[in-house]
């Protein structure tokens, strides 16, 4: 389903708003998204395979994105710390509490990584397609209403906030006094539409305000707001002007629990090391990669890694040196992305992964049926059997080493004695060639791990530790 300009445009008079013309460390809670309701005799199996579908569409839109097309003045307390909850959610993403307008209105955000924008449903007429999920009532999804808010303003085609989405060239097309175009952006799982408004984003240590945001008035399968974290310029560290973000992901329990962790935003970086910014202490660190000069912008909002090898078990699989490095085309390299469930490989590189498990975990015998169900390989039968698996680790350069918990690459799935790798391949979605991200790495592979976003000095931090 597709939003026409005009329809977009006869919803500003519901929107009755104008167009519009230091430095702190904040906290939100994290909360892992749940997908409930499930039928199937082995509801972990019809988990596993939707969360596996889901990373499979979610690394098929970070492959081959589309440009976003037509259809910073704060006020803080420099000296205090802020901390927000980060929830996990049972499809598979974390979630976050942001309160914006005045007075605030909270909504919650999928937190992700892979894309920019920060936008929530909006208006009363919101209207989200395909958004029948079981717990979700299509009819009272949680919506921002701007007339409610007395510093919401539309964004003018002419204010230099509109090229923060369409690009810096946007102004040059105004012909008058026009609003700036409607957006349409697409996620691997949907997509939404609406008109971008200058708004101020809440703390309890005081506001962002002319803090860009979309105002979203029609989806498809998104029935929450997603908070872009990524590089582009309208993302929520860029227009914070944060020096860095970091999070330690939850345990999945795709079963709604009321848990949450920390998620801890830096705006000061003269307290960037001390105890009460979220410091933790034997944190490893590697640089971000310059992002690819591909055409494509969508690629230049990745955080892009430098990936040195894999090994398993300590032995070093031999991935072709182009499927770790991204070409200047934006096609090979390695990415971090909080959106994304189950990391993601180039069917190359995931069958050179897959083998070397299978090689070193010979005693068990392969659960092909189970691999049918889930859409995961290998899978093994480990009945009546002590479970031991190699460790698998990434290199990355300046010799940082990530070793992940086992239960991050390796799921039991509920009573059937099967054990799978939580990692996805490309030969699922039909691609045998290089395209995009050769290697995406998704959250279900950063739970229980510090992972710090160290963007003053354009590098990554990461440590085991448990998340709380």
């Amino acid at each position: 389903m597709s939003l026409s300009l005009i329809t977009i445009f006869s919803l500003i008079t519901t929107l009755c708003i104008p167009p519009s013309s230091s430095q702190t460390t904040l906290k939100l809670s994290l909360t892992p998204i749940h997908i409930a309701g499930s039928k199937s005799p082995n509801p972990w199996v019809q988990t596993l395979n939707h969360l596996s579908s889901s990373s499979l569409a979610r690394a098929h839109y970070l492959k081959h994105p589309k440009d976003n097309s037509s259809a910073t003045n704060s006020q803080f307390n420099s000296k205090t710390n802020t901390q927000i909850p980060l929830f996990p959610q049972s499809y598979g993403a974390y979630s976050v509490s942001l309160s914006v307008g005045s007075p605030g209105q909270t909504l919650s955000f999928v937190m992700d990584t892979g894309s920019s924008l920060v936008w929530f449903p909006c208006t009363k007429r919101y209207t989200c397609y395909g958004c029948d999920f079981s717990g979700v009532n299509e009819t009272r999804v949680p919506k921002f209403i701007p007339r409610l808010s007395s510093s919401a303003k539309i964004i003018g085609c002419s204010n230099k906030k509109c090229g923060l989405l369409f690009g810096s060239g946007s102004s040059g097309q105004c012909t008058g006094k026009e609003i700036c175009p409607a957006y349409m952006v697409q996620y691997g799982s949907g997509s939404t539409s609406g008109l971008l408004l200058s708004e101020t984003l809440n703390f309890k240590e005081g506001g962002v305000k002319d803090f860009v945001v979309g105002c979203s008035i029609v989806s498809t399968r998104q029935p929450a707001g997603i908070a872009g974290f990524g590089r582009g310029p309208a993302s929520l560290p860029v227009q914070m002007g944060l020096k860095k973000f970091s999070y330690c992901l939850v345990s999945h329990r795709f079963d709604d629990a009321p848990v949450s962790s920390e998620m801890v935003l830096v705006r000061n970086s003269k307290n960037m090391d001390s105890s009460n910014s979220g410091g933790v202490a034997g944190v490893s660190y590697t640089k971000f990669r310059e992002n690819p000069g591909s055409s494509n912008s969508a690629f230049k909002e990745y955080y892009y890694l430098s990936l040195r090898k894999i090994t398993v078990g300590g032995k070093t699989v031999k991935i072709p040196y182009g499927f770790l490095v991204p070409g200047s085309d934006g096609n090979g390299g390695t990415i971090i992305d909080s959106g994304t469930t189950f990391t993601f490989m180039d069917n190359q590189v995931h069958n050179l992964v897959a083998k070397e498990f299978e090689s070193q975990v010979s005693k068990y015998k392969r659960a092909v049926d189970v691999e049918d169900m889930t859409g995961l390989r290998p899978c093994f039968n480990v009945s009546g059997k002590r479970v031991e698996l190699p460790e698998l680790m990434f290199h990355f350069k300046g010799g940082a080493k990530l070793a992940l918990p086992a239960a991050d690459y390796f799921s039991l799935l509920g009573d059937t004695d099967a054990l799978c790798m939580t990692i996805v391949s490309s030969d699922r979605i039909g691609s045998g060639k290089k395209l995009g991200p050769s290697i995406i790495m998704g959250n279900y592979q950063q739970q229980n791990i510090y992972v710090e976003y160290d963007l003053e000095k354009g590098r990554l931090g990461f440590k085991k530790q448990q998340c709380k």
